[in-house]
């Protein structure tokens, strides 16, 4: 903490300035505005500098290494581009892309109306066929995701977490697949990363809380169970942000912005109005809601949409998991060690010193448990109680996940001991490009993610039952096959 003397600013960045002055210290976070107002006078003579330098966040460190990952995710997304739609449902996308109609699957309801209206603008701008322009699109989203998943992560556990989680992601089969085919599932990791990103640094009196409200609802243009996947999130952005009623109101006023750009043209576009829509939606919820849901549908097929869910998040996230178990327990291992118990193990674990107003105490729904938690929990019921169709729904919860399980490996990284900070970074690195290399191998060279001999050797496994999806076959060759047919 600094030293008395100081006066505490708060940087119109995401940064704490300090200046020295003479005078006794003016702490402006437990000030209102009209307070500031009010003594800011007594200070600006004797403080050089009141007006703060604003930081060029374009400069960083986090937003280079993010574009560097972004861009390359882009190049090998697009390096195994499909050439036709791999499934029924990119088949409706590209048919909708023409006509958009979803009482005749074109696409299936709720349509994704902003995606195959981007794709199609795209398509008449360039010339691209409707697949190709859809496969761009999901390109760039997929791209997107890597390099928001790299700034989620530096805000909750810094730059080496933030590169790691984007490395998974980036390379992760079911990431790749969506990034590489026509496909609406990469949208919803762009979402919820941007929304962990405005949550965690929401701050009073700023655009935080309306901006996530915006976003959530342009989400739902794109895949609309986006709104109630992560209106957690956006709630943190706004209960941090909004103090005024005209920010209420901004925030309220954004956020019915952000779905009439969707809403209205499908309104107008759809073939018979909003009631028709409303109906195949309501239609659409209530197949899915009998075929596997916990509430209405048979045992047998909650128990089928279970072993899913069980199947494709093993294979996808177990080698993550499996670092994160290594970090837990080498964090526990060297504070016992070096005996350095550093106080609360919650700060230990969760907290890192590097980032950007770490001094500043946060509100609890702010601290990282809980953004992750609001992240993590809500998609994961979505898609447990209600249904989870297939890989692609994994990217629901894959940022929030890894991010989470690099967060121990990554608080080493910050231990007293020189010697733990060193091994750590070295063990940790290893663990991660392991991860990241057996991810690219499965989707390059495997017929499915999961290997051909548990397959053969294990039938009697559950993740190996064809009825649970296996070989889960979310990779090129799926692709490959696709455009053949």
């Amino acid at each position: 903490m600094p030293k008395a003397g100081g006066a505490l600013f708060m940087a119109a960045a995401t940064d704490v300035v300090w200046h020295v002055s003479e005078e006794l210290p003016v702490n402006v976070r437990a000030l209102g505005r009209e307070d500031l107002r009010q003594v800011s006078h007594l200070h600006r003579a004797s403080v050089r500098g009141w007006a703060p330098r604003r930081a060029s966040w374009t400069g960083s460190p986090t937003f280079l290494v993010s574009l560097i990952i972004g861009i390359v995710t882009v190049v090998l997304r697009l390096s195994y581009a499909a050439t036709a739609p791999t499934d029924a449902v990119g088949a409706g996308l590209v048919k909708g892309s023409g006509h958009f109609d979803v009482t005749r699957g074109a696409p299936r309801a709720p349509g994704a109306w902003l995606y195959v209206a981007v794709g199609h603008g795209i398509a008449v701008v360039t010339g691209l066929s409707a697949v190709h322009s859809l496969v761009l699109l999901a390109a760039l989203a997929s791209a997107g995701a890597a390099a928001l998943t790299c700034v989620a992560g530096t805000a909750l556990g810094g730059l080496w977490v933030g590169i790691g989680s984007a490395a998974v992601v980036a390379s992760a089969p079911v990431s790749w697949f969506a990034g590489s085919t026509v496909s609406a599932y990469g949208f919803e990791t762009v979402i919820g990363t941007l929304l962990i990103v405005l949550a965690r640094r929401a701050w009073p009196y700023r655009a935080h809380g309306a901006l996530a409200v915006a976003v959530l609802m342009l989400g739902g243009g794109v895949r609309l169970s986006i709104i109630p996947a992560f209106a957690f999130l956006a709630a943190i952005a706004v209960v941090a942000s909004v103090r005024t009623v005209g920010q209420l109101l901004a925030t309220v006023a954004a956020g019915l912005a952000g779905l009439a750009v969707w809403l209205v043209p499908v309104v107008f576009i759809q073939p018979g109005g909003i009631s028709v829509w409303l109906h195949a939606v309501h239609v659409q919820i209530s197949d899915a809601a009998h075929q596997s849901s916990v509430f209405v549908a048979p045992a047998a097929g909650t128990v089928t949409n279970i072993g899913t869910f069980g199947g494709w998040s093993l294979v996808s996230l177990g080698p993550v998991v499996a670092v994160g178990l290594v970090g837990v327990v080498a964090l526990a291992g060297a504070r016992i060690v070096t005996r350095h118990p550093a106080g609360n193990i919650r700060l230990r674990i969760w907290s890192r010193p590097s980032e950007p107003r770490a001094g500043i105490e946060r509100p609890r729904y702010q601290h990282t448990g809980a953004i992750l938690g609001a992240a993590v929990i809500p998609p994961l019921a979505l898609v447990t109680l209600g249904q989870f169709a297939g890989g692609g729904d994994v990217l629901w919860y894959l940022a929030p996940v890894t991010v989470l399980m690099l967060l121990p490996a990554g608080r080493l990284l910050h231990h007293r001991s020189r010697g733990v900070r060193l091994g750590a970074a070295v063990v940790a690195t290893v663990l991660v490009a392991g991860t990241v290399g057996v991810n690219v191998q499965r989707f390059v060279a495997g017929p499915g993610i999961l290997p051909a001999s548990v397959m053969q050797h294990h039938r009697n496994w559950w993740i190996s039952q064809r009825r649970y999806q296996a070989p889960y076959a979310d990779t090129d060759a799926a692709i490959r096959a696709a455009d053949r047919r």
